[in-house]
């Protein structure tokens, strides 16, 4: 006769959302290396005196005891083992973030191994909160997410002829994930050209290690066309709308917009001094 399962268990965990329960409850969705994803009730969370509310953040790493209930666990007791409160100050960093939480909470199904998207998604908060590039953070973690659950997508080779691509004349397919030679992509509904810069730079995010690619420099304008290819193909993939991504978008263009204003303030500034410099001589 098998045994009964354990009515109290405790496990490492990382806050990927929560929704409102009733007046003073949360429904909390955790990501867990051995359980997988799981919805969980934290009872009283919203009330003013309760000590389950700072540790369940989106984003927080805890170790959480829980209650097995009928229908979800029950949370007993959560503490905090990183907060990353770097995040929590810059909001460049935090929509990144977000952006990561979400695209984990829509790749993983309840209760299905995740151990290898835990671990990366751990490893991406840490870099992010220690100020690696929000480029190469987001856009390997979206290739590992990508290749971590099954949507590994075909960057070399032609999803036809099976025949290697040259970056310069190759076609894409979000909807299919992954590449067309010139000579295939004219059978192909769907398929349009893809920027021969932007998928060289994916080929190196997908086929190096997180170090090796993190020498890559990107333009500006680069990243953002790269970012707009990554965001199409992560929305086909999830098949719904990534609602995080268009925010990190705006917040990018955003810190763009007030480098290039400080950067003219700076180069007016230099004029006046130079002007002033001039008068007195």
């Amino acid at each position: 006769m098998a045994g009964r399962p354990p009515r109290v268990t405790k496990t490492e965990a990382i806050v990927l959302r929560y929704r409102r329960l009733g007046d003073a409850d949360r429904i909390v969705t955790l990501l867990t290396p051995h359980r997988g994803k799981v919805d969980v009730v934290a009872k009283g969370v919203l009330r003013a005196r309760s000590k389950l509310a700072g540790h369940l953040e989106p984003g927080t790493r805890l170790e959480v005891v829980l209650a097995h209930g009928r229908s979800m666990d029950v949370v007993t007791q959560a503490q905090s083992v990183e907060a990353f409160a770097t995040l929590r100050a810059d909001l460049d960093r935090l929509s990144a973030a977000m952006y990561l939480l979400e695209l984990a909470d829509r790749l993983t199904v309840e209760h299905a191994e995740s151990g290898a998207v835990y671990r990366l998604l751990h490893a991406s908060l840490t870099r992010l909160a220690r100020g690696d590039g929000q480029q190469i953070v987001t856009r390997t973690y979206e290739l590992a997410l990508l290749d971590a659950t099954g949507f590994r997508p075909e960057l070399v080779v032609c999803l036809q002829c099976g025949e290697a691509v040259d970056a310069s004349r190759a076609s894409w397919s979000p909807l299919e994930g992954g590449i067309y030679c010139a000579e295939c992509a004219g059978r192909r509904p769907g398929v349009s050209p893809i920027d021969g810069t932007v998928l060289k730079v994916l080929r190196a995010y997908q086929s190096q290690p997180y170090e090796e690619a993190g020498r890559i420099r990107l333009s500006d304008e680069l990243a953002a066309r790269i970012e707009s290819v990554m965001h199409t193909l992560m929305h086909a993939v999830a098949e719904r709308e990534i609602r995080s991504a268009s925010f990190v978008s705006a917040a990018r263009r955003a810190r763009v917009r007030g480098e290039a204003h400080e950067a003219e303030a700076e180069a007016r500034a230099v004029e006046a001094v130079e002007a002033v410099e001039a008068a007195e001589e």
